[in-house]
């Protein structure tokens, strides 16, 4: 089997893809080359690339992009997007003969395992999806403050690194209709048109001074967690996937938690 023989099975069972523009293609490396090892995970950092390697993977499979620049939508290798600080990595792929291909369309969408479904279930919201608009998903539940809706997020990501999320709004405020989404989820105006009446954001991409100010300005309340974090489970299931459809391969999982942790007066030194 070939690395390519991974990108046509995406390609034959993902229909709801635009093939002649999406991101989902080979970033590095020969896709011709013959593969029995696939590492996973959701971002290729320089960890996850080495610990690829080191356990013998030939295709590392990652949902998010190599580098900074990357342009979403586009089929080109990354490197033609590689800052100066980033071409060392490609020569290292270059000459460890590692391949990546970014799945990222193909899994936002994958219904029941894919990117947003798995947040959903993973938060434990219930199975009431009572709105379907990609990328966001409304769950109704049984009305409760936001303060312990947040606290019940918080129980959730906690095990993925993640020791405090972000709230605006009123602590006290009733809520019942929760938005959440694929990782960059950051449009409270699109929720409420969905009749949301909270929001499970994610830090990337969503800035206070425009569409946080204007959440607030609607007394949209919001719960923002890391983006990587509210993905991870998501990234569980496509090597799952992976390896159900190929048995005859090896695949691992390499895990990558929340990169931050949120100090407060008061706290011990946590790093």
């Amino acid at each position: 089997m070939r690395c390519i023989d991974i990108h046509e099975n995406f390609r034959k069972h993902g229909n709801w893809v635009n093939w002649k523009r999406t991101t989902d293609t080979f970033k590095a490396g020969d896709p011709e080359k013959p593969v029995h090892t696939i590492a996973v995970a959701w971002k290729p950092s320089w960890g996850a690339l080495g610990e690829a390697h080191g356990r013998g993977a030939d295709l590392f499979v990652a949902h998010e992009s190599i580098c900074v620049n990357a342009v979403n939508g586009s089929p080109e290798p990354e490197v033609v997007f590689a800052l100066d600080s980033e071409r060392p990595k490609f020569d290292w792929l270059a000459e460890t003969g590692l391949v990546v291909y970014r799945c990222h369309d193909f899994w936002d969408r994958f219904p029941g395992q894919g990117i947003r479904w798995a947040w959903q279930k993973g938060l434990q919201l219930g199975g009431e999806v009572v709105a379907d608009d990609y990328p966001l998903l409304v769950t109704r539940i049984q009305p409760t403050t936001l303060s312990d809706l947040a606290h019940h997020v918080l129980r959730r990501v906690r095990p993925l690194g993640q020791n405090g999320v972000l709230v605006t709004g009123d602590l006290h405020q009733q809520v019942s209709r929760v938005a959440t989404g694929t990782g960059v989820t950051t449009n409270p105006p699109k929720m409420i048109e969905l009749a949301a009446d909270v929001g499970i954001l994610t830090d990337d991409y969503y800035t206070y001074v425009r569409m946080g100010a204007h959440a607030r300005e609607l007394g949209f309340p919001t719960i923002t967690v890391n983006h990587g974090v509210s993905e991870e489970w998501g990234i569980r299931n496509l090597a799952a996937y992976l390896r159900e459809t190929f048995p005859e391969l090896e695949v691992f999982h390499i895990p990558q938690r929340c990169p931050y942790v949120i100090v407060t007066e008061g706290d011990s030194c946590l790093v």
